[in-house]
């Protein structure tokens, strides 16, 4: 049997295997002439999403909601990028149970979970004193 003719009819023992398996679970076995074994593996990739509601932009008593979802089984991270804020200036943002006041340095991590999830965050801004607008993007990150 040329390898060409082998590896069709090894492909189509698979198939046959694999369709009985999901047609029929209880009832697929192998038979006594059977001399090859499958091993199936699958990976799956890693995806992250960060998606609000409408744009974050800090203003007191703004307020809106966070879609978070990630599947790293290390977990995530949830970061804010903004222009950084001058000495004058300052913003809290309440992000789910967190109360943080953002960093003059115009990065600030909102959240970090330890594994993989897919949520809804609320977020609300208080004590906003700010001489130019300030948006807020939404950035996640797996660990």
């Amino acid at each position: 049997m040329t390898k060409l003719k082998s590896a069709k009819r090894h492909l189509f023992i698979a198939t046959a295997a694999a369709t009985l398996m999901v047609a029929a679970p209880h009832a697929a076995s192998a038979g006594p002439t059977a001399g090859h074994s499958y091993r199936l593996r699958a990976t799956v990739p890693v995806a992250c999403w960060v998606r609000p509601t409408g744009p974050v932009l800090a203003e007191t008593g703004r307020n809106g909601s966070v879609v978070e979802a990630c599947n790293s089984p290390g977990g995530f991270t949830v970061s804010a990028q903004y222009r950084t804020l001058t000495a004058t200036e300052k913003a809290r943002i309440v992000y789910g149970d967190r109360s943080l006041n953002l960093s003059k340095t115009g990065v600030q991590e909102l959240r970090r979970s330890n594994l993989a999830t897919i949520r809804s965050v609320d977020y609300r801004f208080d004590e906003v004193e700010l001489e130019q607008p300030l948006i807020l993007a939404l950035t996640i990150q797996p660990i």
